[in-house]
């Protein structure tokens, strides 16, 4: 698994953390994880080291449901601008 998913209640809802590599095969989870919040919910996107195409285009639509409470500038950049990633050394990661 390359990345973990953690939900901690707090008293103004719930914060999901995302940890490691987000790809297109792990979206379903997080997707699954932010819709059963019955409250509130803000994600933080602090320690995702990277984020595939189909994971950003995901992480776009969660957005208009769930709150971005922390990412890198870099992750950011590509979630508020949809802007697309730089080449680096995996075609597909960005």
């Amino acid at each position: 698994m390359t990345m973990r998913i953690t939900a901690t209640p707090q008293q103004s809802g719930t914060t999901i953390k995302v940890d490691g590599h987000l790809r297109r095969e792990d979206v379903g989870e997080l997707t699954r994880v932010c819709g059963e919040q019955a409250g509130p919910a803000d994600l933080d996107l602090t320690d995702v080291r990277s984020i595939d195409r189909e994971a950003a285009a995901v992480l776009r639509q969660l957005l208009k449901t769930v709150e971005l409470r922390a990412a890198s500038p870099y992750i950011k950049l590509l979630l508020e601008a949809g802007a697309e990633p730089l080449r680096g050394g995996k075609e597909d990661e960005v």
